[in-house]
């Protein structure tokens, strides 16, 4: 038996620019989204106006409005790193602005697909890949944000894939 060295500066480098980026009404989505959950905190600040100081309902209203701003900013910014890429032997998927992910998937591994689209996916005509490995109850791989027509080629594909590595 022999066990070669492989150096890290020979193996294949996953191209930025190779990754499939998301429909841009996925960004739609996680803004609308993410103003509509601070939405209940703005009626809070409400309450501070008729209940305290106006300088404290100001105060509360600024901060509402910097909280805001900031969710809005990360999600942005996280669109542009979303991505998948599709290879022979295996899927990729990252995501994350502050805190960056990346997870390869090969096909060997994967068990079985689902696509799942919720009622806020269906609005917007998206919906979630979700891959999943032997050993597991929960998906190891979650692409969210597809659209529909292609969630479903990569499910075949993968599903192509699976039977053919088997």
């Amino acid at each position: 038996m022999t066990n070669q060295t492989i150096l890290a500066s020979t193996l294949p480098v996953l191209d930025l620019n190779d990754f499939q980026k998301h429909p841009s009404r996925f960004l739609n989505k996680k803004l609308i989204s993410k103003a509509a959950f601070l939405l209940p905190l703005l009626l809070g600040v409400g309450v501070l106006f008729f209940t305290t100081t106006v300088t404290y309902g100001f105060l509360g209203l600024a901060a509402w409005v910097l909280l805001l701003l900031a969710a809005l900013f990360v999600s942005y910014k996280e669109y542009f790193i979303r991505g998948y890429i599709l290879r022979e032997h295996d899927i990729t998927y990252r995501h994350g602005w502050i805190l960056q992910h990346q997870l390869t998937v090969p096909f060997n591994r994967i068990q079985h697909t689902e696509i799942n689209h919720g009622p806020i996916d269906r609005f917007f005509n998206l919906c979630e890949l979700e891959i999943f490995t032997a050993g597991g109850a929960s998906s190891d791989l979650s692409i969210s944000g597809l659209d529909p027509a292609d969630a479903a080629r990569i499910k075949a594909f993968i599903s192509g894939n699976v039977v053919a590595h088997a």
